[in-house]
């Protein structure tokens, strides 16, 4: 605890200040300056040491003040520096009582109105110059400073804060743009455009974005030629080749040109097997020969045309040997055709026969050489029809002989004799052989 008077620490307990003899500031007091009650009326003006000493006496019972100032009975007045002698007791004493009023410092004790009354103590020395309590008006004074501070503080962080929106804007934009992330940069660029004090030095920015995404849809929905041409155009007008959509443009082209690729090459094979369907060989050669030349073909491509080579080459060889079996066959239904010419000669002699029995000779040998150009067709078509179509006309031929040989005893019987039967038998024979042959010959 310090005097409120002269500035020391008191070193013991008590009403008085053992250096200066001022009244220990009383419980509860709290005025801007030191208050204490008065001395007692043996204590005004120059202090008497016999009157302090008795007073010390009443704190430290058994001690008391020596003629140098110490007091006696006290085991740290020996060796307390300070504790001052009694010559330094008086002067301070004499410095340091103030009268009331105004009354100058060196006038001596201070004025007194009662028994009972406050003093005033001069303040000390600006070296030990006491503790004091702010008043109420710096008190309400700081708290005004700081409220100011504080509320400038905020303001500044708002002001700071939207001022600072386009910039985050730009942040965010260029950030997303880095990761290749466009539609988010477009989202953040349009954003600062909005609050930008010259949204034009945006322009050219978003218009390259706003392309890029145009050129992405392009390719997705198949439109590979205006993808192509958009994204060649976006790309001399972005600057920095080192930039992550200079890349994105780069890896987009390469995209729509192997899309468009295959969309081509997956026409010429579709354009090809319709060749090889309608048997229009030399369109399909003409088309396989520029898919070989085709060096940006993969080597899946490469396979396909490959494998339609492989058809082309089985449908020519096929059309070859068809073409060489009609041939075959047409040289001999024109053989046959001649042999029926012949014998369609010889016929004309049984009408100019003289007698019965010469029709029925010249009757029985054309029914014998019909029957057997019959029997070479037949056998003919057993090399030319396939298995199940030679099957189904052998059995129509059992058929039709049974139905010739009925015919031919139903044509006897009713002949008068056995001559005229003859011939009625061979004739009906001759003419059910002759048709037949015929008709084997529109089968060729």
């Amino acid at each position: 605890m310090l005097c409120k008077n002269c500035g020391r620490e008191l070193p013991i307990a008590g009403k008085f200040c053992p250096f200066c003899g001022a009244v220990v500031e009383q419980e509860g007091v709290n005025d801007e300056t030191a208050v204490f009650t008065s001395l007692p009326d043996e204590l005004k003006g120059p202090i008497d040491l016999s009157a302090f000493d008795a007073v010390m006496k009443e704190d430290h019972p058994g001690g008391s003040i020596s003629g140098d100032g110490v007091t006696t009975g006290d085991p740290l007045a020996a060796t307390d520096p300070h504790i001052p002698s009694a010559g330094e007791l008086s002067s301070m004493n004499a410095q340091s009582v103030r009268r009331t009023s105004g009354a100058p410092r060196s006038s001596g004790a201070p004025r007194s109105t009662g028994s009972s009354r406050t003093t005033y103590f001069s303040e000390p020395d600006t070296d030990d110059k006491p503790y004091r309590k702010p008043s109420k008006g710096k008190k309400g004074a700081i708290i005004a400073v700081v409220v100011v501070l504080v509320v400038a503080l905020i303001g500044g962080g708002v002001w700071f804060f939207m001022s600072r929106q386009p910039d985050e804007n730009l942040t965010l934009a260029e950030k997303y743009m880095g990761r290749g992330d466009f539609d988010k940069a477009l989202e953040y660029f349009t954003a600062a455009q909005a609050e930008a004090k010259d949204p034009s030095s945006l322009d050219a920015t978003i218009q390259q974005l706003g392309d890029f995404q145009t050129a992405k849809a392009y390719v997705e929905n198949g439109q590979y030629t205006e993808a192509i041409a958009l994204l060649k155009q976006l790309q001399n007008r972005v600057t920095d080749p080192d930039s992550a959509l200079y890349e994105a443009i780069e890896d987009l082209i390469d995209q729509a040109e192997t899309a468009q690729a295959d969309n081509e090459f997956a026409a010429d094979i579709e354009e090809i097997q319709s060749y090889l369907a309608d048997k229009k060989y030399d369109a399909a050669a003409a088309k396989l020969d520029s898919l070989d030349a085709d060096d940006t073909l993969t080597s899946d491509q490469k396979k396909q045309v490959s494998d339609l080579r492989s058809q082309l080459t089985q449908a020519q060889e096929a059309e070859q040997k068809q073409q060489e079996t009609q041939q075959k066959q047409d040289e001999k239904k024109q053989d046959f055709s001649s042999q029926m010419d012949s014998l369609e000669q010889n016929d004309l002699q049984i009408a100019s026969a003289a007698t019965q029995e010469d029709e029925l000779a010249l009757t029985a040998s054309s029914f014998e050489a019909w029957d057997n150009l019959l029997v070479q067709m037949y056998d003919y078509l057993a090399t030319v029809l396939n298995a199940d179509q030679y099957a189904a006309e052998e059995e129509s031929y059992k058929q039709w002989v049974e139905e010739r040989d009925s015919g031919a005893a139903n044509a006897a019987k009713e002949s008068s004799d056995e001559t005229a039967g003859q011939l009625a038998s061979y004739s009906f024979k001759q003419s059910y052989t002759k048709a037949r042959c015929y008709k084997l010959l529109d089968l060729m």
